[in-house]
């Protein structure tokens, strides 16, 4: 399909035809590594709008600057206006970007940049965390989820505060710290969130450390090298003796259309579906892989796929497509459910607008909107990673009770330390239990849970997962039978 081919743009970066809500990028270790993209593609769109149902608006704007009793900032109705337009389509994947905020948009995608690793959007008037956040940034590591809204930012309420506004408070150098009072499903909460750089780089390749035939490669976005990225993954481990690939988009939120359709492509035969499209006159279309897309260079070896509840948009095409063909797993959890595709078109110096123009459906013809595409295999996440951050603002100490105290007594609990899981009693047997980590750490023994033990607490939560990886090692499981 030609018309879904996007258009580079001339001014700055070329773009990715992603789609996302303003970027607040930092990171502690990496990272949708640099943006959060969704699935976005650039086309031509008609612009035969009527010019009198805009003679109200022109009126206002008019009546506005010659009557309103104070001076007004034109440029700032003129902002007003289009948001509107936009917000009034009640559409979260929809946005409208001031000169200013297309700017920053642009420019978080030009290279690295610094920040946490998220996305926003605003929400009732509050900036909410849009999409998963990048794979490990901080703001991953600090367990931020969509949908997340931000209270205040170091100490400063931000309701009603323009998106651009809270986004370069958000955002800032490498090594600094922004303090987030947070509220999801109306529980409040704070995180303090060390910003970082994020790389471009969006695929990670390895061997297993045991079993070296088989190659482990992490996709953590589509961005507009992504496809020559992978391809240059897979011959690596093929090189280095890979025989089967375990191919991994947990956390990835989408990206680049064409990207993903290079990737997938490898894994088809040439003609089948990759995804279908549905635009607003119910008309189907459809992008099927080809020589033309992966250079003749098809992917042979057993493979599987790796998702969970933060695959989204781009990722869960790819999902869909090798699930449909019946040949291949997927393993993990139910994906994000994003089923909509977004164009980013310039408006002059009015900045540029992000809109939804198409449903995308899986090979099938499924739209997995709001529901997701289901793993063949499904293996959750153990329950100590569905916690929220542990408030590290405050001092755990025993005799507590507290939601606080049930995520610490899980993590323990997780990491071989004896105590209750589920329990929101901070006793005896947690004390003791937090000496015992503090020694093995290398901490101050207090058996009291200070900033400087949460922190350590979680890194290590973390790190017990990556060493035990359900997921990864149904993966490995799955294709070391096939290789048999």
């Amino acid at each position: 399909m030609n018309d879904l081919q996007p258009k580079k743009k001339k001014r700055g970066i070329s773009t990715f035809q992603y789609i996302i809500s303003l970027i607040i990028i930092a990171i502690v270790a990496s990272g949708v590594t640099v943006v959060t993209y969704e699935m976005t593609h650039r086309e031509k769109l008609s612009s035969d709008s009527s010019v009198s149902s805009l003679q109200s608006v022109d009126y206002l704007n008019e009546l506005i600057k010659l009557g309103y009793i104070d001076k007004v900032d034109e440029q700032k109705l003129v902002d007003g206006a289009l948001k509107g337009m936009v917000d009034a389509l009640d559409d979260p994947y929809s946005t409208y970007f001031s000169a200013t905020e297309a700017k920053d948009f642009d420019d978080s995608i030009s290279g690295s940049f610094e920040g946490i690793g998220a996305t926003m959007t605003l929400e009732d008037g509050l900036p909410t965390i849009a999409e998963p956040p990048i794979k490990d940034s901080p703001a991953e590591k600090a367990q931020l989820k969509a949908g997340d809204k931000i209270i205040k930012v170091d100490g400063k309420d931000v309701k009603g505060k323009d998106l651009s506004d809270v986004v370069s408070k958000v955002r800032g150098e490498k090594g600094t710290v922004v303090k987030l009072e947070m509220m999801r499903d109306k529980e409040p909460f704070n995180v303090e969130i060390k910003r970082d750089k994020i790389p471009m780089e969006s695929v990670k390749a390895t061997l297993d450390k045991k079993n070296k035939e088989v190659g482990y490669i992490q996709v953590t976005s589509f961005n507009e090298t992504t496809s020559d990225e992978f391809n240059q993954a897979v011959s690596k481990l093929e090189k280095e003796g890979a025989k089967g690939f375990i191919i991994d988009v947990r956390g990835n939120p989408g990206g680049v259309l064409p990207e993903v359709e290079k990737m997938t492509s490898r894994f088809l035969e040439n003609g089948e579906t990759i995804v279908q499209f549905e635009g607003r006159d119910k008309e189907k279309t459809d992008d099927v892989a080809s020589k033309e897309l992966d250079g003749g260079k098809k992917i042979k070896q057993p493979t599987v796929l790796l998702t969970d509840e933060n695959s989204a948009s781009a990722s869960e095409i790819m999902a869909a497509a090798l699930k449909d063909t019946g040949r291949y797993d997927i393993i993990g959890t139910k994906t994000f459910g994003k089923g909509t595709v977004q164009s980013l078109i310039p408006l002059g110096d009015q900045g540029e607008v992000k809109l939804t123009i198409k449903k995308w459906l899986t090979p099938k013809g499924e739209w997995i909107h709001k529901k997701g595409v289901e793993p063949t295999i499904e293996v959750a996440y153990p329950e100590y990673l569905n916690h929220r951050m542990i408030d590290m603002s405050k001092t755990y100490k025993e005799g507590m009770i507290s939601e606080d105290v049930t995520i610490i007594n899980d993590y323990l609990n997780a990491l071989g330390y004896q105590t209750e899981t589920k329990s929101d009693v901070y006793t005896t047997e947690t004390k003791t239990a937090v000496s015992e980590f503090q020694d093995k750490e290398g901490l101050g023994v207090t058996g009291e849970v200070n900033k400087e033990t949460a922190q350590r607490l979680v890194e290590a939560i973390l790190n017990h997962w990556k060493e035990n990886d359900s997921q990864y090692l149904k993966g490995l499981e799955v294709i070391q039978e096939k290789l048999k």
